[in-house]
């Protein structure tokens, strides 16, 4: 796998294909990190959040052709809200996004296939849940090793520990607190339930975009984009 990208400030960052990058909110770049991720080759940035979260925390590079707004979760729906609201780990939160965010994340796949030339880039705010399921989904249609994808989705705990720490402190309420602390781990047995769901309840990765809308042919072609990209530039 390439070397991460070093840009200046950035924070849970490492490829998860050749052609994917894997990342946390780009605004914990500096701004030296910034002009940096600007020479680089990159082709595409996908944020997955909302735009509460972007009003919240904006996006550093909202107006540039290069960046693409794409919420993975839809928004006011029952069934996530709910989720939401009870789930005790994220294996409880995968397996309902996967049922409820079908056209998002075809979406997100063919804004990927679309892209100019070069590495694209997923994000969320920390680069752990909805990115980590992207970049999951993205292995498992590249035939990675399910070991490997699990280990890649663990990789996170060891780059934002303390930033988990931040978060427990500033919640002072102690069921809430209890809940988040849950949460606030990158379980490999989480991501695999999530593909086991797949597998149980969609007849795998394969069938679950097609019922989505992205062809055989168009799969094909992005796992080929995916696991052949052009390395990134440097200053």
């Amino acid at each position: 796998m390439p070397t991460p990208p070093d840009w200046d400030g950035m924070l849970n960052a490492r490829f998860a294909l050749p052609g994917l990058i894997r990342c946390a909110n780009l605004s914990f770049l500096s701004g030296r990190g910034r002009g940096e991720l600007l020479a680089s080759n990159l082709s595409r940035i996908i944020d997955l959040r909302n735009r509460a979260e972007r009003q919240i925390d904006p996006a550093p590079f909202e107006g540039n052709p290069v960046y693409l707004n794409l919420p993975l979760l839809p928004q006011q729906h029952a069934a996530i809200d709910e989720v939401h609201a009870t789930g005790r780990t994220n294996a409880d939160f995968y397996p309902a996004y996967l049922d409820h965010a079908g056209n998002q994340i075809t979406a997100i796949f063919g804004a990927l296939l679309d892209a100019p030339p070069g590495p694209a880039l997923i994000h969320c705010h920390l680069g752990k849940d909805r990115t980590g399921l992207v970049a999951a989904l993205a292995q498992e249609l590249c035939n990675v090793p399910r070991p490997r994808i699990a280990a890649d989705y663990a990789e996170t705990d060891e780059h934002v520990a303390h930033l988990y720490a931040a978060q427990l402190e500033a919640q002072a309420d102690p069921e809430k607190r209890a809940q988040l602390a849950g949460l606030q781990v990158s379980r490999p047995a989480d991501i695999l339930a999530a593909l086991a769901h797949l597998d149980s309840q969609w007849g795998g990765i394969h069938t679950y975009l097609e019922a989505f809308g992205m062809s055989k042919a168009g799969q094909h072609q992005l796992a080929a984009r995916l696991m052949d990209s052009p390395r990134l530039s440097s200053i």
